[in-house]
């Protein structure tokens, strides 16, 4: 009896491993960056030239929690562009709960790169699901996010591949996440037709993100989400590029309370090192006080993203109608 209740067990244990649940997150650890810890983030694992990752991939590379590539312009195969590019990669906090920050050349962590460091040419962030992502089950993807700093003159594209890179059961073309006419935080959503997608050579999925050549220069990314939801419920969203300029908020809910009140434009993310103001209108003076009300620092802003150092500590960060507490 006892041998026969341990086989049922372990039946239904294996039957648990390979079924999802009803709008079950599926999304590798290294993309869930709300459940990262602020603070440096090693984001990229390796380098690979060309567009996209030359296979067969190094297994002694691969990363049980999903591994990211880091491929095109300039990008060599050895560890001087990935430590580049790692040097400006940041989990951040936010009053939107924690992000990726990904800073280009010209921040207070990359001043002045050579021109090879700086990686001047496109680049390709290749994020490659877990081996179990799940085949054969409806999935759908979403990506947020917002680009600060210098204007961008180019489109940033993303797009869903199969393992191998194939033109073959590519269930997701590439799609604009962000453009020179977009100034808030922009969603992608697609249901992805995974039908089919089987073997060693297809799974795990990879997801490529496209930053446009010279655009890692002056300019800050934020990815506030990558999500992949097994079994999704509810139709897919979809939005009119004609009247849908955004979203004001990276969750997509609307400005509410001292939000709502003028409209202060702006959002602060922080670290362990920094306090960043992002896109807060030019001219503006940002208040930084201690808890106990002292005033520690007068910002003014020039640009549409600013780095402030800060030592560590707990803050509130005024502007305009907006205050946030920040504890680095």
């Amino acid at each position: 009896m006892k041998t026969k209740a341990l086989l049922i067990s372990t039946l239904c244990l294996l039957g648990a491993n390979y079924s999802w649940a009803a709008d079950e997150d599926v999304t590798p650890g290294h993309l869930k960056f709300a459940d990262q810890a602020v603070g440096s983030y090693e984001f990229v694992h390796y380098s690979s030239q060309g567009a996209n990752p030359v296979s067969p991939y190094p297994t002694e590379k691969l990363k049980e929690e999903g591994t990211v590539v880091l491929t095109g312009g300039q990008v060599k195969n050895e560890d001087a562009s990935v430590a580049g590019f790692n040097k400006g990669c940041h989990i951040v906090a936010s009053d939107y709960g924690n992000m990726l920050l990904i800073k280009g050349d010209g921040s207070a962590e990359e001043p002045t790169l050579s021109a090879a460091d700086a990686l001047a040419g496109y680049i390709n962030v290749s994020m490659f699901t877990q081996t179990d992502f799940p085949v054969n089950t409806p999935v759908r993807f979403h990506f947020v996010s917002k680009v600060v700093g210098d204007p961008i003159t180019a489109d940033y594209k993303i797009s869903v591949w199969n393992f191998g890179g194939a033109t073959t059961n590519v269930p997701l073309p590439e799609t604009t996440t962000y453009s020179s006419i977009d100034t808030k935080w922009w969603p992608i959503y697609a249901d992805l037709n995974i039908a089919g997608i089987t073997g060693d050579d297809r799974i795990p999925l990879r997801i490529r993100y496209n930053i446009p050549g010279g655009h890692l220069g002056n300019r800050a990314i934020y990815i506030a989400t990558i999500q992949f939801t097994a079994n999704p419920s509810g139709e897919c969203p979809e939005f009119d590029p004609v009247n849908f300029d955004g979203w004001d908020t990276p969750n997509g809910s609307p400005a509410t309370g001292i939000d709502a009140i003028g409209e202060t434009n702006g959002f602060v993310a922080w670290d362990s090192q920094y306090i960043y103001l992002n896109d807060i209108d030019f001219g503006t003076e940002v208040f930084i006080y201690s808890l106990n009300g002292a005033l520690v620092k007068t910002v003014k802003v020039t640009d549409s993203f600013v780095e402030v150092p800060m030592s560590r500590g707990a803050y509130v960060v005024k502007y305009g109608n907006k205050a946030s507490k920040v504890v680095l």
